[in-house]
């Protein structure tokens, strides 16, 4: 652990303590500090944070988190309290410390997401190649394309690139290394506790253009009186680089699709996030959990979309039974099926699920019709689930792209990026 100068809230006290960084975060042990007592919380009590501030001059790290929590205290030779935050901001620079505080004003968001450089060419490094060479061309100050939103305290989205090489062994290995980045510029400036709403915001609108799971691995913030910090928290993805893969189902340019999407959904403010839900990072993973959630989501969509057409509020069976209407050539229909009973093995699956548990008695699960009406006994075939399951997906995500989001895709590249090939 490196030590350190500790400064608790805004008083000047000064406390010797020591810090360590984690993957979760960073703790702090604070020597000779006694905290109140109505810090100590049990089981089931709301946790109590307190703003700290850490001062490393040897190092010339400095740390601020309003969001500190205590971990315990320890009697030893010296006693100490220790704190813990998965959220803080830090800087190299002695003379931004006075800034830190819970009420800075942040004007600005940059943020780096390895998905970036698979939206849009990096401005700062230009590639030629020809039969007998290959010219690298690095510019320092590259252009920018700036997006304008004007919608929901976004005034506009800069995006650009950067490029740094090395040259190491007199010039026999060199090293180019690319990144891009948006910078997000705010009409009314923010505090920390709205921060990561509009980290997350960026974060699914960049992954439902090329669906991967990746957030972004740096950001960074500028107050409003000028002072940067890069902002560690929850959110931040590991990967700097993307070495997959990639699908893009969206047929849009990604400078106007960037557009559309901020300035119609809303997506960090709006009151029914819930039809945005597959665009979230947490996903289901057993077939059970999947099945019901994509269930779900069609129950949501088609119960919004019968009552819009008929005024009535529909039954789960007539949601059920219009989405498979409209995707029965993907549950590999054939002229013996009969699809009413298809129908009510698919409800009658969800309301065991739901309402009994994922056991099945004897690998079953009855079957009934309208009115609860008892029709047979369904042996459970699990590979019959999975295909219904990743025709669930490939639905919800449909719906989501071309009815919700408004947006033209490619049914083929969708398919492909969210792994529901049939």
């Amino acid at each position: 652990m490196n030590k350190c100068s500790v400064y608790i809230c805004e008083s000047k006290t000064e406390y010797e303590g020591q810090y360590e960084f984690m993957n979760a975060g960073m703790e702090v042990e604070i020597f000779n500090y006694h905290a109140p007592s109505e810090e100590n919380v049990s089981i089931g009590d709301e946790v109590k944070y307190k703003e700290i501030t850490i001062v490393d001059l040897r190092n010339r790290v400095f740390v601020f988190s309003p969001v500190f929590y205590n971990v315990g205290v320890t009697y030893a030779l010296t006693q100490y309290e220790k704190y813990k935050t998965d959220f803080y901001f830090t800087t190299g620079k002695v003379d931004s410390v006075d800034s830190f505080s819970c009420n800075m004003k942040m004007s600005t968001l940059k943020m780096y997401h390895p998905l970036l450089m698979q939206c849009f060419n990096n401005p700062a490094l230009q590639v030629s190649c020809g039969e007998s060479e290959m010219n690298y061309k690095v510019i320092k100050n590259s252009d920018k394309k700036v997006v304008e939103i004007q919608n929901n305290n976004i005034k506009k989205i800069e995006f650009g690139g950067k490029c740094t090489y090395s040259r190491k062994n007199n010039g026999q290995l060199i090293t180019i290394e690319a990144e891009n980045y948006a910078t997000i510029y705010l009409d009314e400036p923010i505090t920390y506790k709205d921060l990561l709403m509009y980290i997350k915001e960026f974060d699914v609108l960049v992954n439902a253009y090329c669906p991967s799971g990746l957030h972004s691995y740096a950001t960074y913030i500028t107050t409003i009186e000028g002072k940067s910090f890069e902002v560690i928290h929850k959110l931040l993805g590991k990967e700097k680089f993307c070495d997959k893969i990639i699908h893009q189902p969206v047929k849009l340019n990604f400078f106007e699709y960037i557009e559309r999407m901020y300035k119609n959904t809303n997506y960090r403010t709006t009151d029914d996030r819930n039809k945005y839900i597959p665009l979230e990072f947490k996903k289901p993973t057993s077939l059970e959990d999947q099945y019901i959630f994509y269930f779900r989501y069609i129950d949501l969509y088609m119960g919004d979309y019968l009552k819009q057409k008929t005024g009535k509020v529909s039954s789960n069976f007539d949601r059920l039974s219009n989405f498979v209407d409209e995707n029965l050539k993907l549950f590999d229909s054939n002229d013996t099926m009969n699809i009413d009973n298809f129908k009510n093995e698919l409800n009658s699956l969800r309301n065991q699920y739901v309402h009994e548990g994922y056991y099945l008695p004897n690998n079953q699960f009855a079957v009934n019709g309208k009115g609860k009406v008892f029709l047979y006994h369904k042996t459970m075939d699990y590979n019959w689930l999975l295909r219904i399951v990743k025709v669930f997906k490939f639905g919800v995500y449909k719906i989501l792209y071309t009815k919700v989001l408004d947006l033209e895709i490619d049914e083929g590249e969708l398919k492909s990026a969210v792994k529901c090939w049939f």
